[in-house]
């Protein structure tokens, strides 16, 4: 009896495990878009606890957008719909000068209000390369008094228009995920590939 009971449950908890990561052995955020508050986008400041400060902007579904913190910078690249953007994230961390790293993964943010009616926040997770979760929350608040302003050459060479007011180039294509490691539970995100033009020290998003 108990040997058969021992062996529902790590069944049951295998079938969580397949679920949560899919066939493809990806981890999917189980997510579902909700309907965006009238008259609201994604465009905007944002103050993460997790990243610090990050600006986005939303020209019809597409969204682009940098943060920074210390000696971290990165950038995303995302879709909308409705109250949910599914992104890729791209950071450069340099802890030894000229030696910079660059860490690639996926994510997604859910547009909420913030509890008075007035602000809103952004609610999410990020994960390593293809996965969306894994490693860890990214929340952060909107400042409404301020516009965004994002900036960086893209690949084409061609702009997008910022919907919160005057026009903003867009980010640069974030090209495919490379390798990565989670560095477990402490929240850090590292990996073992690193992308930038001198090699160095593998690292990535902290924090979360």
């Amino acid at each position: 009896m108990l040997r058969s009971t021992g062996l529902c449950l790590f069944g049951s908890l295998m079938l969580s495990l397949v679920a949560g990561c899919g066939g493809d052995g990806i981890r999917h955020a189980n997510v579902s878009p909700e309907s965006m508050p009238a008259g609201q986008t994604f465009t905007g400041v944002y103050h993460s606890p997790q990243y610090g400060e990050m600006q986005m902007v939303q020209t019809g579904s597409q969204i682009v957008g940098e943060y920074t913190q210390d000696e971290r910078h990165g950038r995303i690249q995302g879709t909308a719909q409705g109250n949910l953007m599914r992104f890729e994230w791209s950071e450069e961390r340099e802890l030894v000068r000229g030696r910079a790293t660059t860490t690639r993964g996926h994510g997604y943010f859910r547009f909420v209000p913030d509890g008075n009616g007035v602000d809103f926040a952004l609610l999410g997770e990020w994960g390593h390369d293809q996965n969306e979760t894994g490693g860890g929350p990214w929340n952060a608040s909107r400042d409404r008094r301020r516009q965004p302003h994002v900036g960086a050459t893209t690949s084409g060479g061609s702009s997008s228009s910022s919907s919160g007011g005057g026009t903003d180039e867009g980010l640069e294509d974030l090209g495919p995920a490379g390798s990565s490691s989670s560095s477990g539970s402490s929240g850090s995100r590292s990996t073992g590939t690193s992308s930038s033009s001198s090699s160095g020290s593998d690292l990535g998003l902290d924090g979360l």
